[in-house]
């Protein structure tokens, strides 16, 4: 059966947008980013040190916590993709996400 409407943006995609974000402009200001600056975002060092864990684990961004952290070139692909195209990943993301036998 064919769906009526296309599902929303997850906020995986959104989430993901918003620390590679804040890595980049502490890169362009300072040439890192701190563990402080992706804290400031996840609000206690458990969700800090996880994001950072799976940033690293994806191969998005390398460095550790006492020489910062900066955006590798696959990060930076993923980067421009979502600034460009958020809402077709969030779509697929949201798609194969637990969410997608919630009715829209």
């Amino acid at each position: 059966m064919t769906r009526s409407k296309s599902p929303p943006p997850s906020k995986a995609a959104e989430r993901l947008m918003e620390y590679l974000d804040i890595i980049k402009m502490a890169q362009d200001q300072r040439g890192k980013a701190l563990w402080y600056d992706i804290y400031r975002r996840a609000g206690n060092q458990y969700q800090t040190d996880s994001m950072i864990q799976y940033l690293q684990d994806n191969g998005l961004i390398g460095g550790n916590k006492e020489e910062g952290y900066h955006m590798t070139e696959k990060g930076h692909t993923w980067h421009d993709i979502l600034k460009k195209h958020r809402d077709l990943v969030g779509v697929l993301t949201r798609e194969l996400s637990g969410d997608r036998r919630k009715e829209w």
